[in-house]
C-alpha cells in the first residue's frame, strides 16, 4: 500500500496540514503530536513525493545565489565542483544556482557582489565573503527580510544566518599548534604569520587557535610579524622574502590561507627550505611543496563537501524541509604529510 500525507495523518488522528507541517519543518506543532507523526513515518516507510515536490518547484524556482571570493584562488575550484554537483542533483526540484565570483576581499566589491544576487531575484544566499561591521549589517537586514543566508567557508560573526557550512577554523589552527608541538626541536619558535586577510574571520580564528595551543603544549615563541598576502601567490612571495630578509630569526612560518606557493618560493629562494613551514589545503603546488620536504604538514577542510551542502541547505530552507533552528555543518580536519599524500 502506498504511504501518503493522508493515510499518515488518519494514523496519528491529525490533520493532513499538521503533518505536512511536521514533515517539511513548517510551523509550530506541539512535540508530542511532530513525535507520533515521524515514528509513524518511519515505521510505515513514508517516502516524499519528489515528483510532486519538482512540479511545484517548476512553478517557482528556487533561485540561490552564491559568492566566493574565488578570482585568482585555486582553493574555490573544489567548492565549484561541490556546488555544481548539488546543482546537478536538485536540478529536477527546479532549482537555479548563480555565481558570481569576486577577487579579494574589498569591501565595497563584497557588498555589491551581495546586492546584485538579489536584484536577480535570488531566494537564497551562500556567501564566502568578510567579517565587516557593513556586511553584518547587509546579512541581518536581508536575514529580515526573508532571505536565506548560508555562510560557507568563512562565518560572519553576529548576524542571523541560517547556518554555517564549512571548516572549524579555530580547530584546524589548534591542530597546526599542536602538531607544531610534537615538532619541537629549538629553545623557540619565531614564527612569521603570513594570512589571508584580516577580514576574513576564518583567517582570524586560525591565528588564534595555533596561538592558543602552543600555549597549552608549553612552547616557547613568539609572532615576529604578520602580513597580509590577499589570497595571492605574488604578495605572498614579495612580503615573504622581506620578512625573512628583515628577520633572521624567523624559524616557522605559519600561512592561513591561500598564497602557499608564493610562501615556499620565497623560502627556496632564500635557501630557507629547513625552516618550519606549515599550510592549509590539498592544492596540487601546496602538495608537491609537502612531498619535497619545504611544507611539514597541511591541514584540509573538504572544499567540496563545503559547496555541496551549503547548496544543499539552501533548497531544503526554500522547500521548508527545515526550519530556522539548524545546526552548522562542520567538515573534517585532517591532517595530510608526505606519507599520506
Amino acid at each position: 500500500m502506498k504511504v501518503t500525507v493522508k493515510t499518515l495523518a488518519e494514523a496519528a488522528g491529525v490533520s493532513r496540514g499538521t503533518v505536512d507541517r511536521v514533515l517539511h519543518g513548517r510551523g509550530a506543532v506541539k512535540p508530542e503530536v511532530a513525535l507520533r507523526i515521524k515514528t509513524l513515518a518511519r515505521e510505515f516507510g513514508y517516502v516524499p513525493n519528489r515528483a510532486g515536490r519538482a512540479l511545484a518547484a517548476f512553478k517557482t524556482p528556487y533561485k540561490i545565489g552564491t559568492l566566493l571570493p574565488s578570482i585568482g584562488n585555486r582553493f574555490f575550484d573544489d567548492v565549484i565542483t561541490g556546488i555544481n554537483q548539488a546543482r546537478e542533483e536538485y536540478s529536477d526540484l527546479g532549482i537555479e544556482v548563480i555565481l558570481k565570483e569576486v577577487q579579494g576581499f574589498d569591501v565595497q566589491e563584497h557588498l555589491e557582489a551581495v546586492n546584485s544576487l538579489v536584484k536577480k531575484g535570488c531566494r537564497a544566499l551562500c556567501l564566502s565573503t568578510i567579517d565587516v561591521p557593513e556586511m553584518r549589517e547587509r546579512i541581518n537586514e536581508l536575514c529580515d527580510r526573508g532571505i536565506v543566508v548560508i555562510l560557507v567557508n568563512t562565518d560572519v560573526s553576529d548576524t542571523r544566518r541560517l547556518c554555517y557550512v564549512g571548516s572549524d577554523y579555530t580547530k584546524a589552527g589548534a591542530t597546526c599548534g599542536c602538531m607544531l608541538s610534537m615538532f619541537a626541536h629549538v629553545p623557540c619558535y619565531h614564527i612569521l604569520v603570513v594570512t589571508g586577510s584580516r577580514l576574513m574571520l576564518g583567517h582570524n580564528q586560525r591565528i588564534e587557535g595555533f596561538k592558543k595551543a602552543l600555549g597549552d603544549n608549553g612552547v616557547s615563541y613568539d609572532i615576529v610579524e604578520t602580513v597580509e598576502s590577499s589570497d595571492s601567490d605574488i604578495i605572498a612571495q614579495e612580503k615573504t622574502l622581506k620578512a625573512l630578509r628583515e628577520h633572521e630569526e624567523i624559524n616557522c612560518v605559519y600561512v592561513t590561507g591561500s598564497g602557499v606557493q608564493g610562501v615556499g618560493a620565497a623560502l627556496i629562494a632564500l635557501q630557507k627550505t629547513d625552516l618550519m613551514a606549515i599550510a592549509f589545503d590539498d592544492l596540487y603546488t601546496t602538495k608537491e611543496l609537502v612531498l619535497a620536504g619545504i611544507i611539514k604538514f597541511i591541514i584540509t577542510q573538504q572544499p567540496q563537501r563545503q559547496g555541496y551542502h551549503a547548496i544543499k541547505r539552501a533548497y531544503q530552507a526554500l522547500a521548508g524541509q527545515i526550519g530556522p533552528e539548524v545546526d552548522d555543518f562542520i567538515t573534517d580536519t585532517i591532517i595530510k604529510i608526505k606519507a599520506n599524500l
